[in-house]
């Protein structure tokens, strides 16, 4: 009998996956199905989709696995969740809220998961497993190289069934935890509310912060640092984050606020900046030297964090380091899939993650189908589409990718992404302008065939960096070729290191722009437009190009392009 095994995560950025017999086939994050960015709820849509991916009922699942032990399962639209937050700090029983979430292993909650998958069909039996183990369990089971060597495993975020930072060794698929920070003592938490009060959206716009500071003058960022710093620190050991007042940390926000009225924006960011990385890295150092484990793997949405990652990567201490791709709660399936097939059947039996390519497909037919409705595009079948793209790109065009199978998580990895060539210094205007309409400081980054990585990038521990986790300094003679795709004020980039030999259409494409033009370099950016999530289908991909200045898209085996307009309309 095949064993269907269905994992899911119901809060933010709530995501499910399948498996077919222990073996990981499919996963969609739900705001992908329901374009709310973000979702926050049950992932009904998510798992309709994994089901039919694998042409299975909701009677046919034989198990669930379940990423945390507490949480919301009830959808809560943006404009709700961001309406809470207002007036959060002023609500009475806050305090006692957050008791309830250090001691709370409730059964209501496993029964409105439960409940929740009985309405949509699925009645197997539900595995919980508590939310910062499984973060550990995409680190170990998704990245690790070798079943029999030790891991140090970190885990950091906001909050999650109590905890928000765990440090644990793994080794032989066994699971030593060495400590636990509680979540009155949260550093994600501070860069949640710093996130809210400078008019961002927390848990999405924090990058932002990131990208803005390397602007600032370090001197300030160094005394915004240490506000921050009298809030929160390490403990003794070095081994867990511990606050300094009697109130969590979260609850002191407006004591901080406060400290931090009247200094520049930028200013604030790059002292959160700072105080972040220099509290991962002491941190980082403390657990190496506790455990004498120099092989460090992360998740949790702290380590989305790519900047705070290049210092941990840089350690002295640390022989490699690697953070599981979108680490986030959306990864939190992902988990839970891996422990419950390590449970089923033996650790030495749950594959790592080959690539994240893990969603959707687009087809010739998928492909006409969405064209029948959109009349007026030129449309070609090119024998060779990657080196039809590289054509365009090596002659200044910026060309739309929706091809192959839809990445999973917040970075677009070539197959539904926005190309073009990085020697262009104008082009950040120009994207932005044309689709992205992101905030001006925002950078982009760049995808590298690993071939010519050392010819573009300071990586000395010759890291792997699949999946744009890593922040790299460029090499100062490469800039030239690649100034688009690196930060402007600190030259640093966010790559995506690609293999010369996979299948992917981004090798092939990389491949046939370096014999054009003798670079092994592309910008790479996400093919959605501003505030919404990355195109899944070849609609959404047409909507993208319908909705922006974009001229030429690679959809399925097609490359389509805009034709100048007749009579108003093309």
């Amino acid at each position: 009998m095949t064993a269907l095994t269905l994992a899911l995560h119901a809060g933010a950025n709530s995501a499910a996956a399948i498996a077919v017999d222990g073996r990981l086939i499919y996963c969609v994050q739900e705001e992908r199905l329901t374009r709310n960015k973000g979702h926050i709820g049950f992932p009904r849509e998510a798992i309709a989709a994994c089901l039919r991916h694998v042409a299975a009922d909701p009677a046919d699942v034989t198990a669930v696995a379940y990423g945390a032990r507490t949480g919301p399962v009830a959808h809560c639209p943006r404009e709700e969740f961001l309406r809470r937050l207002v007036d959060f700090h002023r609500r009475p029983g806050v305090a006692r809220h957050e008791v309830q979430l250090l001691a709370d292993d409730s059964p209501a909650n496993r029964r409105q998961v439960t409940d929740a998958l009985a309405g949509v069909g699925v009645k197997a039996p539900v595995s919980f497993y508590e939310h910062h183990r499984t973060h550990a369990a995409t680190a170990y089971y998704g990245l690790r190289a070798d079943p029999a060597r030790p891991y140090l495993v970190l885990t950091c975020d906001g909050f999650g069934d109590g905890a928000c930072a765990t440090i644990t060794v793994w080794r032989n698929g066994h699971a030593t935890e060495v400590a636990r920070t509680d979540l009155r003592n949260s550093l994600g938490l501070l860069y949640f509310w710093t996130t809210h009060a400078h008019g961002f959206t927390p848990h999405e716009d924090e990058y932002k912060l990131m990208g803005m500071a390397p602007h600032a003058d370090p001197g300030r960022a160094s005394q915004v640092a240490a506000v921050y710093g009298d809030f929160l620190k390490l403990s003794a050991d070095g081994l867990t984050f511990r606050r300094t007042t009697t109130a969590s940390v979260e609850r002191s926000w407006p004591r901080i606020a406060a400290r931090l009225q009247g200094r520049r924006f930028d200013d604030v960011f790059a002292g959160l900046q700072l105080f972040t990385e220099n509290l991962l890295a002491d941190w980082t150092a403390a657990a190496v030297a506790h455990t004498g484990i120099r092989d460090v793997l992360a998740a949790g949405g702290v380590f989305m964090n790519v900047k705070a990652n290049q210092r941990l990567a840089a350690l002295p201490g640390v022989d490699s380091f690697a953070a599981f791709p979108s680490c986030g709660d959306e990864s939190l399936p992902l988990g839970a899939l891996y422990q419950h097939t390590a449970d089923e059947y033996g650790h030495a039996d749950v594959a790592p993650l080959a690539d994240c390519y893990l969603g959707d497909d687009i087809t010739e037919a998928d492909a006409a189908a969405a064209l029948a409705d959109r009349p007026g595009y030129h449309v070609e079948h090119p024998a060779d589409p990657a080196a039809a793209v590289a054509a365009l790109v090596a002659r200044g065009e910026i060309v739309g990718r929706a091809a192959g199978r839809m990445e999973f998580g917040a970075r677009a990895l070539g197959n539904r992404s926005i190309l073009a060539d990085p020697a262009n210094p104008d082009l950040p205007r120009i994207l932005n302008r044309l689709v992205k309409q992101r905030d001006f400081w925002m950078p982009f980054a760049p995808a590298v065939l690993a071939s010519r990585q050392h010819d573009y990038l300071h990586n000395p521990k010759k890291l792997p960096s699949p999946h744009m986790m890593l922040a790299m300094p460029a090499r100062a003679d490469a800039l030239p070729e690649m100034i688009a795709a690196v930060h402007p004020a600190d030259l640093t980039c966010r790559p995506q290191i690609v293999d010369d030999h996979t299948d992917t259409g981004l090798a092939a494409i990389l491949t046939a722009y370096q014999q054009a033009t003798g670079r092994g370099i592309l910008l790479n950016t996400s093919l959605n437009l501003h505030g919404q999530p990355i195109a899944r289908t070849a609609a959404g991909a047409l909507a993208v190009l319908d909705g922006s200045d974009l001229q030429h898209l690679q959809l399925g085996p097609l490359l389509v392009s805009k034709t100048p307009l007749i009579g108003g309309r093309r």
